[in-house]
């Protein structure tokens, strides 16, 4: 659930390209690594789901 950087901050952080951080996260995409919210941004996915992270709203 923990945010990535987007294409313009990985750029500059690792001193790649900006096409070349697009190329990056749209592979973490296809391998479910990552998932995308709209307005939001792009974060790590629950390696179970390939998703958001669940979040138990039992009380114990």
């Amino acid at each position: 659930g923990h945010p990535i950087p987007g294409e313009p901050r990985m750029a500059e952080e690792f001193g790649i390209a900006k096409g070349t951080a697009r190329r990056v996260i749209n592979e973490l995409l296809k391998a479910g690594d990552v998932y995308t919210v709209l307005g939001k941004g792009t974060f790590v996915a629950d390696p179970e789901t390939g998703g958001p992270p669940r979040r138990d709203t039992e009380d114990e």
